[in-house]
């Protein structure tokens, strides 16, 4: 009986190899696939406008900050290339001279970035064939936590004395102006003297101290403080100027001082 036993055995061992032999292969797993990285930039170009959006590769890390730009940037371009084509248009077909192609571009540059805030600077370029093209500084400030931009005032605390920021700011804005032009003098200026810091567009420093911002740049566009020739500025206020400012739910983002270039002014337009 043991004999049988074994010899069974064996058969049914030989019996289940051969059905694995005979088995058909399972299918590998096909490997997941990857998620498109979002776009960065854009571009159209037709007779009547070249018109171009970028954005910094840190935008492509928060989904709801590059939704907005890249959403929003798309609107306006669109919008601006249709007011193109109608004032084309209407020159072609009044004959009084050349139409030429407008242009406007978006371009969002990188600033700095804490574990809650990220500071952008926008450059809008334009040319509608003017004297000569129109340059505007912006900045977003977006608060990752709420999930939105937050405005400069809401950077502050409530009823804070922004004097002493105030007048950082002012002997920065002399000494920008003195090292551009020789001197100071608001003449051609949209102001006749410095502006408050609460009625600047405002950006994070790149801080010395790593994910935190070294205090707050200040953009001006061409106009703002002098003749177009004089182009754009940036402006740092050290943390230095702003203890004790910085509303409640942001003050750990702050910390150090304004890394080197932190103020560094843009290119001439």
């Amino acid at each position: 009986m043991g004999a049988v036993r074994t010899m069974l055995a064996a058969a049914a061992v030989l019996a289940l190899s051969a059905c694995d032999r005979g088995a058909a292969p399972r299918p590998a797993t096909p490997p997941a696939a990857a998620t498109p990285a979002p776009p960065l930039t854009f571009q159209r170009s037709n007779p009547d406008a070249e018109l171009s959006l970028k954005l910094p590769p840190q935008v492509a890390a928060v989904p709801a900050l590059h939704a907005k730009l890249f959403d929003e940037g798309r609107r306006d371009l669109d919008a601006f290339g249709q007011r193109a084509k109608a004032d084309l248009d209407r020159i072609r077909a009044s004959g009084v001279g050349p139409a030429r192609t407008y242009s406007r571009s978006l371009a969002y540059a990188f600033d700095a970035e804490t574990p809650r805030l990220i500071g952008l600077t926008l450059t809008e370029f334009e040319n509608t064939g003017g004297a000569h093209p129109n340059t505007r500084i912006g900045a977003v400030i977006w608060d990752k936590a709420a999930g939105r931009a937050i405005g400069a005032a809401e950077l502050f605390r409530p009823g804070a004395d922004l004097s002493a920021a105030d007048k950082a700011l002012c002997a920065a804005i002399r000494a920008a102006k003195r090292a551009r032009t020789g001197e100071v003098s608001f003449a051609g200026a949209e102001v006749k003297d410095c502006p408050p810091l609460k009625d600047a567009t405002l950006t994070l420093a790149p801080s010395t101290e790593p994910d935190r911002a070294g205090g707050l740049v200040a953009l001006f566009s061409p106009y703002v403080l002098g003749p177009y020739v004089e182009g754009a500025y940036r402006i740092a206020v050290a943390n230095a100027a702003l203890q004790g400012l910085i509303a409640e739910p942001f003050e750990g983002e702050f910390a150090g001082e304004p890394a080197p270039g932190a103020g560094a002014a843009p290119s001439t337009p």
